[in-house]
């Protein structure tokens, strides 16, 4: 009995030793993987410079180029920036089942990255910052499969000639499971002053809680929130913004074929001099997309930003996804689509569908007829608004074109633009694309199986 006991625990010492190695193994396996998927991305370009693997400890050293090399339009960006288009991270790896770095670590590894103080320019930047280092991501693998991992950027200033840049720093956590990451990000502000101007961005937070499906399909939800922007002279801002929204949820049916997508818009206010926009809200959700349409125009599209393709095979190549798609009948609605300028309101609602009944037969769906593609879909648009509302924009629009004309004084170019904002609003009531409703005018326009509707009039003109 003592000596199978011994025996065991002898095993169990040579597996606790044996299995850093093969972890070892395995983490520059994932991270060479990992580099070449990156590298082959149009988004940017990556190469692994060494990997040293020790039994308990590894460290992997890594090139990051922000500008990628394959993609031939930022060959001018990437010579402009020079040493700046590449990033040198260096990636220290502690192997388990027992991984020690920055603490004890009970899973299959843990690894800690940042730029490489060892690279040209990185530590005098981080002296020129006053931070211990420009950022640090840190993560830890499970024996469950999973990662958790956090980051941060620290908090910074620096002056750049009159100006001064500051920076609260930033930082980032989540979770990559079985495909399904779940995050969050936040940077509490940043600025840049200057004597004559100043730029303001506070209260960025963004969340992800998405499953990664593909490099173009990622059901789930994210979302961006910025709390202000203000940008201008150094006393007087001239833009101004509070309290952006942005969120997309995106979900499949079953089958995994189709994709339904909204996203929503949404901002308190916005002031650019004297113009100022209120609860603007606009929400669009598409439905029934193809999802193998979808990537196959996202990768066609990529392979084009990056290498360039001929507009006729392209055309040619993603005919047939088109067509499926098309039989799909997909949909776009806007909805909400609202703002309040001078406290002033305005409504409208969009939607647009799929006819397929007037869908071609298979295999003759022409492409380059832009009529054709037009008549196999349906519109509705409606909106609504005051006719204060009404006023100020047509005077605006008015005013703008009139304002080219600089030989026109102050004056007169207000007096002109009323008069001719007057004038525009009869014209349009006359014709009767705007309909007087009470206090305010609304307008509807229909389009079905090629013909146009307005207000319910019949326009002699149609596909």
């Amino acid at each position: 009995m003592n000596k199978l006991a011994v025996a065991a625990a002898a095993l169990l010492v040579a597996v606790l030793l044996a299995l850093p190695g093969l972890v070892g193994s395995m983490a520059e396996a994932r991270v060479r993987e990992r580099v070449a998927a990156l590298d082959a991305s149009p988004t940017a370009s990556a190469e692994v410079k060494s990997f040293e693997r020790g039994w308990f400890r590894s460290t992997a050293r890594i090139e990051l180029r922000l500008v990628p090399d394959n993609v031939a339009q930022l060959a001018d960006l990437a010579a402009n920036l020079g040493p700046f288009a590449a990033l040198p991270i260096v990636i220290d790896f502690a192997h388990g089942p027992i991984a020690v770095l920055n603490g004890v670590h009970f899973g299959w590894s843990k690894m800690v990255a940042r730029a490489d103080p060892a690279a040209p320019g990185i530590t005098e930047l981080q002296q020129t910052l006053g931070v211990p280092y420009l950022f640090e991501f840190r993560g830890r693998s499970h024996y469950s499969g999973g990662v958790s991992f956090d980051a941060d950027a620290p908090s910074f200033n620096l002056p750049i000639d009159e100006a001064l840049l500051t920076f609260s720093g930033g930082t980032l956590a989540g979770t990559f499971a079985q495909s399904h990451l779940d995050a969050d990000a936040r940077i509490a502000a940043v600025e840049l002053t200057s004597p004559t101007a100043k730029f303001s961005l506070r209260g960025v937070s963004a969340t992800a809680d998405n499953e990664l499906r593909s490099r173009y399909v990622m059901p789930g939800r994210a979302s961006l929130s910025i709390e202000s922007i203000s940008a201008g002279e150094s006393t007087t801002p001239t833009f101004e913004a509070t309290n952006l929204e942005f969120q997309s949820d995106v979900a499949l049916d079953a089958a995994a074929e189709l994709l339904e997508m909204s996203v929503n818009y949404g901002v308190d206010s916005i002031r650019i001099e004297d113009n100022l926009i209120t609860a603007a809200a606009l929400g669009m959700t598409m439905r029934d997309v193809d999802v193998a349409t979808l990537e196959a125009y996202s990768a066609a599209a990529a392979d084009a930003a990056a290498a360039g393709a001929d507009p006729a095979a392209l055309t040619a190549a993603l005919g047939p996804h088109l067509e499926r798609a098309l039989k799909a009948g997909p949909s776009l609605t806007v909805d909400p689509l609202r703002f309040r300028y001078a406290d002033e309101p305005f409504e409208g609602r969009i939607e647009i569908t799929t006819n397929v009944q007037r869908l071609p037969p298979a295999g003759t769906l022409d492409l380059e007829n832009p009529l054709l593609i037009l008549g196999l879909v349906n519109a509705d648009a409606d909106v609504r608004l005051t006719k204060v509302l009404a006023a100020d924009l047509a005077t605006l629009a008015a005013r703008l074109q009139l304002g080219a004309d600089a030989s026109i004084p102050a004056d007169q170019l207000e007096y002109m633009a009323e008069a001719q904002s007057g004038l525009m609003l009869t014209m349009l009531v006359g014709q009767g694309v705007l309909v007087e409703d009470g206090e305010g005018y609304r307008s509807s326009v229909q389009f079905r199986d090629g013909t146009v509707t307005l207000n319910g009039n019949l326009l002699p003109f149609g596909l």
